[in-house]
C-alpha cells in the first residue's frame, strides 16, 4: 500500500487536470471523487491497522468499498467498462 497507494493518488490528480467533454463533466467529477474518496479511506485503512485499531479498520473497508462502488457506478455511466469493472461483468 505504501508504494502503490502514492501512485494511484498521483494518477488522480492527473486525471483531475484534464478536461472532460462538457457532456461528461458532471460523471467525470463524481467518478474522480469516488476514487478520491477511496484513496482516503484506503490510507485511514494502513494507518488504522498499523495502530491496532480494527473497529476504524472495519469502518475505513466499509468506506473504501462504498466510495468503490461509487466511483464504479459513475464509470460505467462514462461507458468505461473495465474502471466499470463488476457492474459490467454482473449484467
Amino acid at each position: 500500500m505504501k508504494k502503490t497507494l502514492p501512485l494511484y493518488e498521483a494518477a488522480l490528480r492527473k486525471l483531475g487536470e484534464l478536461r472532460p467533454p462538457s457532456r461528461d463533466t458532471v460523471m467525470v467529477h463524481r467518478w474522480l471523487a469516488a476514487d478520491r474518496r477511496v484513496a482516503k479511506a484506503v490510507r485511514g485503512l494502513g494507518d488504522a491497522a498499523e495502530r491496532r485499531d480494527f473497529p476504524s479498520v472495519t469502518a475505513a473497508a466499509s468506506q473504501a468499498q462504498l466510495a468503490g462502488n461509487e466511483s464504479r457506478h459513475a464509470a460505467a455511466q462514462l461507458g468505461m467498462q473495465v474502471c466499470a469493472g463488476r457492474l459490467v461483468s454482473g449484467r
